[in-house]
């Protein structure tokens, strides 16, 4: 009995095991998917169902570029050993190619990616979990930390910078890369920052200076002060540059652009740390 393509995706549904194996077993059993299930189990094979129930919190953060852009994807698996395994690297190397190809169009690749996981939990035997991935068009910049491979590893960075000419920036850009990799940002300026977080903030602050029993115009001045310094910690273009601290980022793109006679902006970017 021939075995149809429905047939092989309604066993990979039931099973989570990759479509060859369901292929064969569907054809072992001719084309009974009960009987195929059962031997799929029998063969220890319908396994990644369970496991998909398990905790992922290790893995990787991947980049990849070509001539377009850049993309960034973290992938998690359940310990860090098999985060090491070359198996999972190729894994997400393929998952990260597929999201740059696309421009990061997750609905076009949904189906290759879980195609890629499905089969890939048969054989490494732990839970995979696609978690969440960016692509960035332009004039890209990159930086991975704690790598443990080639654009692979537990911090990922990625960023543009515009200019009026075409000029080379790539110490600037890796320069910044590490530095947000080690402040960890939340927004690029005090206006793309969420207003939840400005809110929450402002609020922890107003109780404690309740205590102080101040005149509300000096609570007001020293509520200013606070929030300044809050968006030095948080705003990257406030914040103090890692490499040296006398200057903000801001203040670091200005002078550059005054060396290179050419006015550099950050545009945009991402910054991903594993479990985060």
């Amino acid at each position: 009995m021939s075995v149809t393509a429905k047939q092989v995706q309604d066993l990979r549904k039931m099973s989570g095991a990759g479509m060859m194996d369901c292929k064969a077993a569907l054809a072992e059993n001719n084309a009974d998917i009960d009987l195929a299930f059962q031997w799929l189990r029998e063969k220890g094979i319908a396994k990644a169902q369970k496991k998909s129930t398990r905790d992922a919190n290790e893995g990787l953060v991947s980049i990849m570029s070509n001539d377009n852009g850049t993309a960034i994807v973290e992938i998690n698996s359940e310990t860090d050993f098999v985060s090491r395994n070359n198996d999972f690297h190729s894994l997400v190397k393929d998952i990260t190619k597929l999201v740059l190809d696309s421009k990061n169009d997750y609905d076009s690749v949904k189906d290759k990616i879980s195609t890629i996981i499905n089969d890939a939990i048969g054989v490494i035997g732990e839970n995979i979990v696609f978690k969440r991935s960016n692509y960035i068009e332009g004039n890209t910049y990159s930086y991975v930390h704690n790598s443990l491979g080639e654009n692979l590893g537990k911090i990922g960075v990625i960023l543009t910078l515009e200019t009026e000419k075409d000029i080379d920036l790539k110490d600037i850009g890796k320069n910044i890369c590490m530095h947000i990799a080690a402040t960890s940002p939340k927004s690029l300026d005090e206006e793309t920052l969420d207003k939840d977080i400005i809110e929450v903030e402002k609020n922890i602050i107003k109780e404690q200076l309740k205590e102080t029993s101040k005149p509300d115009d000096i609570i007001e001045k020293m509520l200013n002060g606070k929030m300044n310094k809050f968006y030095e910690e948080v705003v990257l273009l406030n914040q103090k540059y890692v490499i040296d601290p006398s200057l903000t980022i801001s203040k670091l793109l200005e002078n550059t652009s005054s060396e290179k006679e050419c006015k550099i902006t950050i545009n945009s970017f991402t910054r991903y740390e594993l479990g985060q």
